[in-house]
């Protein structure tokens, strides 16, 4: 995938989101506001994604063409990066393992992805579950190489629960949802989404560099079908750069102001190391990927540690938070 474009999916991302450039001091309500409004807008514009995405999916059965694909295939990007900056943020109704996994299920070390789809394709079709409905399993229906019939007889299925999976989101995303729970609880869910955040980034470097062997690892990536594993990655990373920068980072600085700082450097830091390349190229560079991966274990400790420190809140444990 052009990493241009990629680039001018992020931007759009940031748009809707509401995210520009890091405003005064402010006070604690101010900055739950500002994520509560920030949530509400990314789970809306990944409701609307997901929308335009089924409707391009029904014309492409409809009338199979190579254009359909990559036009679907366009689309089915721009969605998984609608819902990156929501991904492992146990936000809301996003607590539930089940329905992150309506929507992308990773990690899949064993390709528990690519032994669904083809046991639905299969002589003796196995139906995919609400789970196994999700953008990776439609990832490998869009990019694999298969006829436009077998396509098409699992994608339109897949997409309408995937899409019903993204209407739970939204719908428990909204402002008037969140404003339900009670301050400490609320602060202590929106501290603990950025923290989830670059866990869930560092383990998917993890899994496609792995230190102790130096070696790459490009089959454990979430999105190696499409080959945009990397990228997928270091656009993540931006999107929660300018979350911070937008929301946490004022609040922060009313606080501690030497920290927010630090916190910035690292992530204007880490983001120019980022690899480029994706992990399957043959001129990707080990010694890259080596590089990076120090910077991003320390941005996940600020978070885990000493902003939750900083700040006094208390971050509490769920399933997303991983093995």
């Amino acid at each position: 995938m052009n990493k241009q474009f990629l680039r001018c999916l992020t931007m759009g991302v940031l748009s809707v989101m509401g995210l520009s450039c890091a405003s005064a001091n402010v006070s604690q309500s101010q900055w739950l506001e500002q994520e509560k409004q920030t949530i509400a807008n990314t789970s809306a514009q990944l409701l609307e994604q997901a929308r335009n995405y089924q409707q391009q999916i029904e014309s492409y059965c409809a009338k199979p063409s190579s254009e359909a694909l990559l036009t679907s295939q366009r689309l089915w990007q721009q969605n998984y990066l609608a819902y990156l900056p929501l991904q492992s943020s146990a936000l809301g109704p996003l607590v539930d393992l089940k329905l992150n996994w309506a929507i992308s299920y990773w990690p899949d070390k064993k390709d528990t992805t690519g032994r669904k789809v083809k046991a639905a394709l299969s002589n003796a079709p196995m139906p995919l579950s609400d789970t196994h409905s999700n953008l990776r399993v439609q990832e490998y229906l869009l990019f694999e190489s298969l006829s436009d019939q077998q396509r098409c007889s699992l994608l339109p299925g897949a997409v309408s629960r995937y899409v019903s999976a993204t209407e739970q989101v939204s719908s428990g995303l909204q402002s008037a949802e969140l404003e339900k729970l009670k301050v400490e609880q609320l602060r202590s869910d929106v501290l603990n989404s950025y923290r989830l955040q670059t866990s869930i980034m560092l383990r998917k470097y993890r899994a496609m560099y792995s230190a102790k062997h130096s070696r790459l690892r490009p089959y454990q990536g979430e999105a190696w079908r499409a080959n945009i594993s990397a990228q997928l990655l270091a656009e993540q990373l931006s999107l929660l750069q300018a979350r911070y920068q937008q929301g946490l980072a004022p609040f922060l600085a009313s606080k501690d102001g030497k920290l927010a700082k630090q916190v910035s450097e690292q992530f204007a830091a880490l983001i120019p190391l980022m690899p480029s390349q994706e992990p399957s190229d043959e001129k990707a560079k080990l010694a890259v990927w080596q590089q990076a991966e120090p910077h991003l274990a320390k941005l996940d400790s600020l978070f885990a540690n000493q902003i939750p420190q900083a700040l006094s809140i208390e971050l509490g444990f769920n399933n997303n938070d991983g093995d």
